[in-house]
């Protein structure tokens, strides 16, 4: 755990900017009440800038500066992706820093869920079964009174034992989680084998001949066409409008949602994940990748269409959690209402393209989904009984 590789070491600075590395700062200042000495990027040019896909001279008081400004000896926190972190490792090697640790997706997941218990927020689906994640993970769990018995228990015996209750619950949920890959997508250094419950589906099939699924949003009731607009989304209206399960999700060819069906019960109602955490606000890291015309559009379609909520849902855009990816699992009627709810709102954006031409000949309206699905989820926190799962990203 990085808390306690921490404690070995006076000083620290964390490499990385953005939304990973804000958040291992924020759980590291709150755990342990230790700050870093700046935060550190790489520096090719010499230049450290500031506005689109650049990075601020300073965060919280905390200087951005370039790595090679700091001592060989000082402890790296790499909170970076890792598929920047393939760049970053051997580059901070090649420099002469040894002392490093990489927060990998499963370290930050862990460290995010111990900052956010220890806050009382966003509440993780493993910390709610805590008994029986123990009792399915751990090798001394037998139930036989002879305990020699679990000896010949191997984890590579457990994991299939555990698989297939995971499952058979998912029969019994009717569980089906949608993974939405487009024939335009790179290849994959790693593919993860598909649970029973997870399906490949072709999002942006009626713009290709291409098949790259079995399951395709052009059929049935579909806004496909619409898939360069929208990306993941396509999918994620073909199964609001054509499945009815117990319970469906989304996730992508490169970024699942790892759920775990013998863990769901009735006291749930979504699984989402973890949200970052932005600085300054969600509104900045929008702005990162969009122009004002498109904040513009987005801010104007929630206050034409949900005029009494708009002022809620304008300060989740200035607070700082960020639910990402748009992968979300829920109870059926769950999902439909929260695709409703979304797409409302972007049927009306799209009417305001002829003032703001983006929204029609670019991918802004994927931006601005990722926005929506944050604010629907964050401002419906104390009417759904929504928990955390890890997610996992393959490069």
């Amino acid at each position: 755990m990085l808390i306690q590789e921490l404690k070995k070491h006076d000083r620290f600075v964390i490499y990385g900017a953005q939304v990973i590395a804000y958040g291992a700062y924020t759980a590291i200042k709150g755990l342990t009440g230790r700050k870093p000495e700046c935060f550190v990027v790489g520096n090719a040019d010499g230049k450290l800038r500031e506005g689109l896909n650049g990075n601020l001279s300073e965060i919280e008081g905390i200087p951005v500066k370039a790595i090679e400004d700091c001592p060989k000896d000082i402890f790296v926190v790499v909170a970076v992706t890792e598929l920047v972190q393939k760049e970053v490792l051997p580059m901070l090697q090649e420099k002469g820093y040894t002392n490093i640790f990489a927060l990998g997706q499963h370290e930050e997941h862990l460290l995010m869920s111990e900052y956010y218990d220890s806050i009382g927020k966003f509440p993780t689906l493993e910390k709610l079964r805590g008994n029986t994640v123990k009792m399915l993970s751990n090798k001394n769990s037998s139930t036989n009174a002879d305990d020699s018995n679990d000896e010949i228990i191997t984890p590579e015996i457990r994991a299939d034992i555990v698989g297939k209750i995971a499952e058979a619950t998912a029969k019994v949920l009717d569980l089906h989680m949608y993974e939405v890959g487009n024939h335009r997508d790179n290849v994959l250094s790693s593919r993860p084998p598909l649970r029973s419950y997870e399906h490949p589906i072709q999002a942006g099939a009626a713009l290709s001949d291409k098949r790259i699924a079995e399951i395709l949003d052009n059929e049935g009731v579909n806004i496909s066409e619409k898939n360069k607009q929208y990306c993941e989304m396509t999918a994620s209206y073909w199964i609001w409008k054509n499945k009815k399960h117990g319970w469906k999700g989304i996730e992508h060819y490169r970024r699942h949602l790892l759920v775990r069906p013998e863990l769901i019960g009735d006291d749930i109602d979504v699984l989402l994940p973890l949200p970052y955490i932005c600085y300054p606000n969600e509104m900045y890291q929008f702005r990162r990748f969009i122009s004002e015309d498109v904040k513009n559009a987005l801010l104007e379609g929630l206050k034409a269409v949900h005029p009494d909520e708009y002022d809620d849902y304008y300060k989740i855009l200035m607070g700082k959690y960020q639910y990402t990816y748009n992968m979300v699992c829920a109870r059926n009627d769950a999902f439909d209402a929260y695709c409703k709810w979304f797409f409302e709102i972007t049927e009306y954006i799209e009417t305001l393209s002829d003032r703001y031409p983006e929204i029609k000949e670019t991918r802004a309206l994927s931006y601005i989904a990722e926005v929506l699905t944050n604010i629907y989820f964050m401002t419906n926190q104390d009417k759904l009984r929504i928990y955390h799962v890890e997610k996992r990203i393959f490069v």
